[in-house]
């Protein structure tokens, strides 16, 4: 399952209420592993559930009356003790849709639709000395463009772009190969991959002999400014 099927089958909502099951309940469970999105919605859906139902007294577990002479299938329907529960349960689904759900998905949508900015950043000089940082003002949530000469003197297979943060947290990384190389590379950066102020964009090359582990060349540092804009 991949993340646009898991918003088309509705599986964050179906995984909470417990209606995910079998082959269906496997794969959301593996997908969560790899979305970060999905698992975040899991997490932040089940505090939320469970605080609603702390707040309303719904008890997790509802015992079948043994006294109850009608069939099972239809004292489900009838039994208020089941159908409470079961209504609050749609309730704060719905609560949850509408105040956690729909603004992210409203947001992812923002994100999407921003435009980029088309004056790239670009960045030259790499490793010359000197105070001139260039810096890039972007929407809180858009994107700006990147642009970037990878040296590729060095007969390297492939290159490892990363961008850092000032205390040297990773914050974005990729692999491009020589091909991609040749000509100025135009990055698309959204902004929840930077962090506002000091940034640092770093070129490595890797030799086929080193080994997709192996030791990399540092070849080219860039640091500029981002300056985010609410």
């Amino acid at each position: 399952m991949n993340h646009q099927d898991a918003l088309q089958e509705m599986a964050v909502e179906r995984y909470l209420l417990g209606e995910l099951n079998g082959a269906s309940l496997d794969s959301f469970e593996e997908h969560l592993f790899e979305c970060s999105e999905c698992a975040m919605d899991v997490k932040t859906g089940g505090i939320f559930i469970d605080g609603a139902r702390t707040e309303l007294g719904i008890p997790r577990k509802v015992a079948a009356k043994s006294e109850e002479r009608t069939p099972r299938w239809t004292s489900w329907f009838t039994n208020p003790w089941i159908l409470s529960p079961a209504l609050a349960a749609c309730l704060l689904l719905l609560a949850f849709q509408t105040f956690i759900l729909e603004p992210h998905m409203k947001l992812e949508i923002a994100r999407a639709q921003a435009p980029a900015f088309l004056n790239p950043l670009v960045l030259a000089n790499a490793g010359a000395r000197g105070d001139s940082v260039p810096e890039v003002v972007a929407p809180e949530h858009g994107s700006f463009v990147i642009s970037v000469d990878v040296p590729t003197n060095g007969g390297f297979s492939s290159y490892l772009c990363s961008l850092r943060a000032t205390d040297g947290a990773l914050l974005w990384q990729t692999t491009i190969s020589p091909e991609q190389a040749r000509d100025a590379l135009l990055i698309n950066m959204p902004t929840d991959k930077v962090k506002e102020g000091l940034n640092t964009f770093l070129i490595q090359g890797s030799s086929a002999v080193a080994g997709p582990n192996g030791t990399l060349e540092d070849l080219a540092r860039y640091k500029f400014r981002v300056k985010l804009q609410k």
